[in-house]
């Protein structure tokens, strides 16, 4: 989920209204889109058997402020993970999902702002596994917040090992993320590939652990955990374990691929943060 933006497979460029419904005559928002689900930004795209593409789409000209309060995936058969940036080099990211993922709803009075002339690029990762041409509409769903209800502003964070390199069989690698600011957690997005086969996410916060997360991983429901927000201080850690079963006959290294692998317990947070990625 690091991409350099530039390298990727440029399928389109669009601009959008604040909740916009995405392609090239984007609807202006007005007053009833608040509370109501909108798309943000959309894409169709065709694929031939077996074909697979990462991919990304520029998004500019947010035309006003806007808080949003939920976000969902609009992810027909063939999309594997949905990823929206702050910029356009993709070095902010604000919102993942995957295979199964359902909307995410934040607390109350928390919003993740958007503001006016925000540029945003949407990578989707598709992926046609059958024997016949795909073709589908992936993309984004917002939930419109009324500013003057906002207290705190949302975002996400990625915790977890990078540079992987995943041996024959079965193995596990981990990784702990130290807290530096206070902030409270309040979602969970456990993400691997399809080589995964256990998670595990544990806070250790003033230093005693508490489990947040230990389950079997299932690449085709990848699911988001919501909970009462949990208060995080510096020094407490965010510690992340995944498990996997490489029967490729070789090495797997991380990637965006699915052939590839990653590890990441992406994490919701309130008040936003300034690290994206987390790796002591």
């Amino acid at each position: 989920m690091r991409p350099s933006m530039k390298q990727l497979f440029a399928v389109g460029m669009i601009v959008v209204g604040a909740c916009g419904s995405g392609g090239t005559d984007p609807a202006s928002p007005d007053a009833s889109t608040v509370g109501t689900w909108s798309p943000l930004v959309k894409k169709t795209w065709t694929l031939g058997p077996g074909d697979e593409k990462t991919s990304d789409l520029t998004v500019e000209s947010v035309e006003r402020d806007i808080y949003v309060g939920g976000m969902r995936p609009l992810a027909p058969a063939g999309t594997h993970h949905t990823l929206l940036y702050r910029g356009i080099e993709g070095t902010n990211m604000i919102y993942a999902s995957g295979v199964g993922t359902g909307e995410l709803v934040f607390p109350p009075g928390k919003g993740l702002k958007l503001t006016a002339n925000t540029v945003l690029g949407l990578q989707l990762h598709i992926y046609n596994t059958s024997d016949a041409m795909m073709t589908g509409t992936s993309g984004i769903e917002v939930l419109e917040l009324d500013p003057s209800t906002v207290t705190d502003e949302v975002d996400m964070f990625l915790p977890g090992p990078q540079e992987l390199e995943i041996p024959m069989g079965t193995s596990t690698a981990s990784g702990s993320c130290t807290v530096t600011t206070p902030y409270q957690v309040f979602a969970l997005f456990p993400h691997m590939h399809q080589y995964g086969t256990h998670f595990k996410t544990t806070l250790t916060i003033a230093g005693q652990e508490r489990m947040l997360h230990d389950a079997a991983y299932d690449f085709e429901r990848q699911t988001v955990t919501t909970f009462e927000p949990i208060q995080l201080n510096p020094g407490d850690k965010v510690n992340t374990e995944c498990t996997w079963n490489n029967t490729t006959g070789g090495v797997i290294v991380d990637g965006e691929s699915s052939d590839t692998e990653m590890c990441y317990s992406i994490l919701y947070r309130f008040p936003r943060g300034n690290e994206e990625f987390c790796n002591d």
